[in-house]
């Protein structure tokens, strides 16, 4: 059942079911019902009604035997045939002491379609007792044909539609009448001309004692008995079903969790039922992959933690190593006086890289800090890069290095940090001088591109290894020659992109080449709007 694409919830689908619950029970109730009014009803009209027309082509093709004597007149009913001359010719089972006289046979009612005998009493003018006998039946245009005797209280008939019928009958006669035999027993006639034109009378003792509703009684017995047991089944479905509805998404989410308990966090539950299970197991999902992804990204931090130690030991073993060593030489008077002037020149050269080594190492901790915060004003970064690339001009005009500067005469506005941002500039330019040769031209361009800010630096230097761009912005990405040659911490990047990312800004490392650039960082920050 469906309500357009969206599934029903369970609360939808308990009404549902029992919508469908209750009509079943009600539907099989219904025909359940039919069933036992039609036994009922077929059964009475078998033992009350007086009609065996339908039965007339047996009697007239002397089929006795045929006649289905118990159904009809009930098991201790029976039957006679007798001729004209009211001599028997077939007794059935039951009847081999019925006897009746010509007169009496005649007094027996027709077995008629939808005859009716009533009988009612009634106190006279004269304050005698009479009693009306009143036969009604239909005939085949269905036309409703009456007829009517009067008597007195000892049966002396005052009135009558029915002809030759005695004036004076004995109560044996008047209960023949009025379709009596005995008092259980009721008693009809039908009559009918066989093949050789001869009349004969078929006279039908029909038992009417409730024992013989006993068949219709256990039909009944019966559809009670497979309704109840349809109720219960029907029952048991509906519950069950509901059950299924709600252990089966349990089952998958326990499940689940005992999977993630193990470690598998990349198991998904695959559900389709009513809607709030299913978005149960759909947030469950989410919540997985997230753990997921989560776990992953923990793997790979414990791993950088790990590639960080051994980087940070590397870093600072080197310098350590030749300090102890040029320290022992010169503390074992194991060099000269003008040996010593160099090695104590040396342990001061190391020594501050060191300094400057640890420096740059507790600057990106405090980046990672999650209290870490920038403290950005309103800034026009047109004039803030203008004003740092001026105090720089000297000092890269003297290291032998160009600038090329691109920046805009109009008002930029960004939310700046200026000093974390003249660290990100001095740390990509400060890469540039590191890693190239006297000679490189270092280019600026500052810009305005919809609402962002975008700044690109670049050179013509020597460029970055294919290896290396994929790790510059990563903690002590170096590449093996640059940190056997120990130019930098390997740190500078991974520090321009955190203070980048805290602006709410992006850094990408170009990876096209640009005209007549061999290296370009571009920096993307959002406009703030102008008062």
């Amino acid at each position: 059942m469906k309500i357009s694409n969206k599934r029903l919830g369970f609360f939808g689908i308990i009404v549902r079911n029992f919508i469908i619950f209750t009509v079943s029970v009600l539907a099989v109730l219904i025909i359940a019902c039919i069933i036992g009014i039609a036994v009922i009803y077929f059964d009475f009209a078998n033992y009350y009604s007086a009609h065996f027309e339908d039965s007339k082509e047996l009697f007239i093709e002397g089929n006795y035997d045929s006649f289905q004597r118990e159904r009809l007149l009930g098991e201790n009913g029976f039957f006679t045939v007798f001729d004209d001359k009211n001599n028997v010719i077939y007794r059935s089972e039951g009847a081999e002491s019925f006897v009746l006289t010509k007169k009496q046979v005649d007094l027996i009612p027709e077995s008629e379609a939808g005859l009716t005998i009533s009988i009612d009493e009634y106190i006279g003018q004269d304050d005698n007792k009479y009693i009306i006998v009143a036969y009604e039946t239909v005939d085949e245009e269905d036309n409703t044909i009456k007829s009517n005797i009067i008597l007195d209280s000892n049966f002396n008939i005052l009135f009558s539609d029915i002809p030759n019928i005695e004036k004076r009958l004995s109560e044996s006669d008047f209960n023949l009448l009025t379709g009596k035999y005995k008092d259980d027993i009721n008693i009809s006639k039908l009559s009918y001309t066989s093949k050789n034109g001869k009349t004969y009378n078929v006279v039908f003792c029909r038992n009417v004692d409730s024992d013989n509703l006993n068949t219709s009684m256990k039909v009944i017995n019966y559809i009670g008995i497979a309704y109840l047991v349809f109720f219960v089944v029907a029952v048991l479905f509906f519950v069950i079903s509901l059950n299924k509805k709600v252990k089966e998404p349990l089952l998958l989410l326990g499940n689940a969790i005992k999977h993630i308990a193990e470690g598998k966090t990349d198991k998904i539950i695959k559900y389709k039922g009513p809607r709030e299970f299913e978005e149960i197991c759909n947030s469950f999902n989410d919540m997985a992959l997230k753990l997921h992804e989560t776990e992953k990204k923990r793997i790979g931090v414990e791993q950088e933690k790990q590639k960080m130690l051994a980087d940070i030991s590397h870093d600072l073993k080197t310098p350590i190593t030749v300090i102890q060593g040029y320290a022992k030489a010169v503390a074992d008077k194991k060099v000269n006086d003008n040996e010593r002037s160099e090695y104590l020149n040396t342990i001061y050269k190391k020594s501050n890289s060191l300094a400057e080594l640890i420096n740059t190492f507790s600057e990106y901790s405090k980046l990672e800090r999650p209290d870490f915060k920038i403290q950005t004003v309103k800034t026009n970064i047109s004039e803030f890069a203008r004003n740092y690339l001026i105090d720089k001009y000297e000092e890269l005009e003297f290291l032998g290095f160009e600038l090329d500067i691109q920046i805009p005469d109009e008002v930029i506005y960004c939310m700046l940090d200026e000093f974390q941002m003249k660290r990100v500039f001095e740390n990509i330019i400060s890469n540039t001088v590191k890693y190239n040769e006297k000679g490189t031209i270092i280019s600026f361009v500052l810009e305005r591109l919809d609402d962002k800010c975008i700044i690109r630096i670049g050179d013509n230097g020597i460029g970055i290894t294919d290896d290396l761009k994929k790790t510059i912005f990563n903690p002590f990405s170096m590449g093996d020659s640059s940190r056997s040659k120990l130019k930098g911490s390997g740190l500078g990047m991974a520090i321009v992109k955190k203070i980048v990312t805290a602006h709410r800004g992006t850094i990408e490392l170009i990876q096209e080449k640009l005209e007549g650039l061999s290296v370009v960082y571009e920096i993307t920050f959002p406009l703030t709007e102008e008062e």
